[in-house]
């Protein structure tokens, strides 16, 4: 008995000394932390040649601006959208700068057409490396008003789309061993953001709750694939949406909801470009986020926080004067 106890604390014994962690020197960790490093230009600039990626929605506003980050950085991108004419315009604009990119009509409520966008893409480029689906939709109605087709619209859209989208992408990875990326859109309203002095907007922040919901669950199965799986949650951006939805409320409401909207519109943050969130989109496509999980990125320009609009301050020159001065400078 004594015999075997002691060939068993042998063999732990050896196997501890066989752990190459414990034969390193703590000092000699930051220079082998440099070494076999990918350049800031290769991840960030040219970390994508040779990459295909599929975005939804991306005719127009971020969808469009990721598109273009994506061909710029060297990859194949296939848009995928619903308006043929706003499609083969964005490709237009998109090819005159060089790149390589074309257009698959697209409606993301249709589980077919996700796995349609897939399919052509693979035909096309002859895999899938990224998948960013950005397609979304939204309206201004009051929770009590809300109709059915409003509501299924925006969730079939909103939730949905981003679903099977990244399904399809996702099966087309796992059997062919492609390591990609994964990129879900979400919104500032999953923080409860909304119309200011209105609200309007529960299902839309139903639907984008759903989808920093769904990223969690999605990533935590696919990592073992080495998928990586994330989210961007914008806030208000200047784009083709902001003119087109929310027309119906208006006349529903009339002039009052449209005076709220005037006095208060500008009380949240707008990114007047959405390349200001596709930058941070296109990050998570590169290698940047290979150590993210599921995570949910922020990119609202501060739209939940109480931002302060005036520099008060009685002891930095540059900022509003204190009691003090004021009453100086009146003597």
């Amino acid at each position: 008995m004594h015999t075997i106890e002691s060939r068993k604390t042998q063999k732990e014994v050896k196997k501890v000394s066989d752990n190459p962690l414990l034969n390193l020197n703590p000092d000699d960790l930051a220079g082998m932390s440099l070494q076999n490093l990918k350049s800031l230009e290769q991840i960030f600039c040219k970390g994508l040649q040779g990459k295909t990626a599929l975005v939804t929605g991306g005719s127009t506003g971020l969808g469009f601006n990721v598109a273009n980050r994506l061909c710029e950085a060297g990859a194949s991108v296939v848009i995928a959208a619903r308006n043929e004419k706003r499609g083969a315009n964005a490709v237009k604009l998109l090819k005159d700068k060089g790149y390589t990119v074309s257009f698959v009509r697209t409606d993301v409520r249709n589980v077919s057409d996700c796995y349609a966008a897939v399919d052509y893409a693979v035909k096309t480029y002859g895999k899938l490396d990224i998948a960013v689906a950005v397609a979304a939709g939204w309206d201004n109605y009051a929770f009590l008003d809300v109709p059915e087709e409003v509501y299924d619209r925006i969730m079939d859209v909103d939730c949905k789309g981003a679903y099977f989208t990244a399904q399809a992408a996702a099966r087309h990875m796992v059997a062919n061993k492609i390591k990609g990326k994964i990129v879900l859109i979400s919104s500032a309203a999953h923080l409860g953001e909304g119309p200011s002095h209105l609200g309007f907007n529960s299902y839309y922040q139903a639907a984008k709750a759903g989808v920093v919901a769904m990223t969690k669950g999605i990533a935590g199965e696919l990592k073992q694939y080495g998928i990586d799986v994330n989210c961007v949650a914008p806030g208000g951006m200047l784009s083709h949406g902001v003119f087109v939805e929310g027309t119906q409320a208006a006349a529903l409401y009339g002039s009052e909801y449209v005076k709220i909207l005037q006095e208060h519109g500008s009380d949240s943050p707008l990114a007047m470009n959405p390349d200001q969130v596709a930058l941070v989109v296109y990050a998570l496509c590169t290698d940047m986020s290979q150590f993210m999980c599921g995570e949910t990125v922020d990119v609202n320009g501060g739209a939940m926080m109480n931002l302060q609009e005036k520099p008060f301050s009685f002891t930095v020159e540059g900022c509003i004067p204190g009691p003090k001065s004021t009453d100086k400078a009146a003597e």
